[in-house]
């Protein structure tokens, strides 16, 4: 199953943000499918430009710790 794994490497990589005293990420995605995990792992979307890449909209998210 995908959603745990990206969820334990999303946690991994946020936890090394943390020791380094990063505390707000942000990320890009273009796959709509990809919006609803990202969003459950606390993210949220500050951001959209319709029709890049074409077709397609890409998302802006941030998380603040």
């Amino acid at each position: 199953m995908l959603a745990p794994r990206g969820s334990r490497l999303l946690g991994a990589m946020e936890q090394y943000a943390q020791s380094k005293g990063i505390t707000h990420y942000h990320l890009e995605t273009t796959r709509f499918q990809a919006l609803p995990f990202y969003q459950k792992q606390g993210y949220a979307v500050f951001g959209q430009l319709p029709d890049r890449p074409p077709g397609h909209i890409s998302y802006f998210l941030k998380k603040m710790e």
